[in-house]
């Protein structure tokens, strides 16, 4: 469990009852996983490995961007959402796909978020992109 008196861990209090912090060692595991496939040369998905990248910008037009979402993540899947290497929670997708502007706007980060159950992989922009793609390596 993170520490609940982190400033993330507030922010996201309401949500409490639809996210499960990481442990330091999970938490540390997932930005590994997320480190694999962020890019090392512009803010989005690694080409290197990650397949059939789209890519969303949408302004200030969050019910277009949920849409979009939606269309692109299918069914509940367990979802790892990756801020930092020690910020890092567990939630349904479609907690994410239907809560991500409160999660992600507020703070204005860039987030890494990556499925447990398929090879998705998301990449949130503060500056209102979103890129999803599969995973090339997944297990």
């Amino acid at each position: 469990m993170m520490n609940t008196a982190h400033w993330r861990v507030q922010e996201l209090q309401h949500h409490s009852a639809d996210i499960a912090w990481l442990n330091a060692e999970d938490a540390r595991r997932a930005y590994e996983v997320a480190g694999l496939h962020d890019s090392k040369t512009h803010f989005g998905l690694n080409v290197n490995t990650v397949d059939s990248i789209e890519r969303l910008v949408f302004g200030n037009d969050a019910a277009t961007a949920t849409k979009w979402l939606r269309a692109r993540m299918p069914g509940t899947q367990q979802i790892v959402v990756v801020f930092g290497e020690d910020e890092c929670f567990l939630c349904s997708s479609v907690f994410l796909v239907e809560n991500w502007s409160d999660i992600f706007v507020p703070s204005r980060d860039d987030a890494m978020i990556y499925s447990h159950d398929t090879p998705l992989i998301l990449f949130y922009c503060h500056e209102n992109e979103i890129e999803v793609g599969q995973r090339r390596v997944f297990d």
